[in-house]
């Protein structure tokens, strides 16, 4: 399945504008987010909404044409929360399975392709998904999934699954940290071949020694864009 999805890929490249359609910027600044990073160097920091924001707009205003993202395979220590627990184990979940796309609340998403919601879920959980969509995809050559979280909570409400979503239409637009899950506001885009066997969920974040697993599952969503920076 990831093989056939790499091959649909090959001849074809995706516009961020696409995607963020309001905001008319394609560029990419890569932020670091690993275990390694200087841009917010201990878990606390992460968690401190109001400090990390800062550390955003900071670098937003330093790179005033370009979109902050990163962070696909990105092996990171500031999944605290007991949702990321596993259950297995005594390890936490800690290998980031999408791309983050770190923009304003209420800035608008809109649809790579034609799809068809298959889940439309408000977590209200800590450090959850918050409001987030998982639309299926289907060409002559594959099948697959793309999921966007941390939307807002009335982004969700308009769906019911089943619903057919076209090429470019609105999907929602970026929730708050009162309703993203409390985070700093951003997009959490994943692709994945296969839903395995989830409905109203799917894993964002995964166990290290899993990830020759999940790499299969979700490929690089960069495989769309191109871009050298991600």
């Amino acid at each position: 399945m990831y093989s056939d999805f790499e091959n649909w890929t090959k001849d074809k490249q995706f516009s961020l504008q696409d995607l963020f359609p309001s905001i008319a910027k394609t560029d990419i600044f890569h932020i670091d987010l690993s275990i390694q990073n200087t841009t917010v160097k201990t878990v606390e920091e992460f968690n401190n909404l109001t400090n990390f924001q800062q550390k955003i707009e900071e670098i937003q205003l330093a790179n005033p044409t370009k979109i902050i993202a990163g962070g696909y395979l990105e092996k990171r220590a500031l999944y605290t929360s007991d949702i990321y627990n596993s259950k297995n184990s005594s390890q936490k979940r800690n290998i980031h399975l999408g791309v983050d796309f770190w923009l304003p609340e209420n800035t608008e998403i809109h649809a790579l392709f034609n799809g068809e919601v298959v889940c439309a879920i408000y977590q209200d959980s800590h450090k959850g998904y918050g409001g987030f969509i998982i639309l299926k995809h289907t060409f002559s050559e594959t099948e697959f999934y793309t999921l966007y979280g941390h939307l807002s909570k009335k982004s969700i409400s308009k769906f019911t699954i089943g619903d057919t979503i076209k090429k470019g239409e609105q999907i929602g637009f970026l929730g708050n940290t009162l309703e993203n899950g409390d985070w700093v506001p951003h997009l959490h885009f994943q692709i994945m071949v296969s839903l395995l066997d989830f409905k109203d969920d799917f894993p964002g974040v995964a166990l290290e020694n899993e990830i020759p697993f999940w790499r299969n599952m979700c490929p690089n969503p960069n495989l769309l864009f191109k871009s050298d920076a991600l």
